[in-house]
């Protein structure tokens, strides 16, 4: 089973906001691992976030929800990881 992945444009401006190398690197990980397990490969957020799951890669996180009736991964929010939770 595979998830389709939607971008919110926060979560877009987030990523332009990143260098081109980090920007690649989250592409390619959110292309090729996190439609086909969101839930083992993140962790769900606890708190005023529950809900929520984050995926880390290196510092930055990229925050998320499930939607597992549509199959979709909604992307909200990515930053480092100091940050991405303000």
């Amino acid at each position: 089973m595979s998830y389709k992945v939607r971008w919110h444009e926060d979560a877009l401006e987030d990523l332009k906001s990143l260098d081109k190398k980090t920007q690649k690197k989250i592409l390619q990980r959110v292309k090729e691992y996190l439609p086909q397990n969101p839930v083992s490969l993140g962790k769900p957020l606890r708190g005023i976030f529950k809900g929520f799951f984050r995926y880390r890669i290196g510092n930055v996180r990229i925050i998320y929800t499930l939607d597992h009736e549509n199959e979709t991964v909604s992307i909200l929010k990515i930053g480092d990881r100091k940050n991405v939770y303000d």
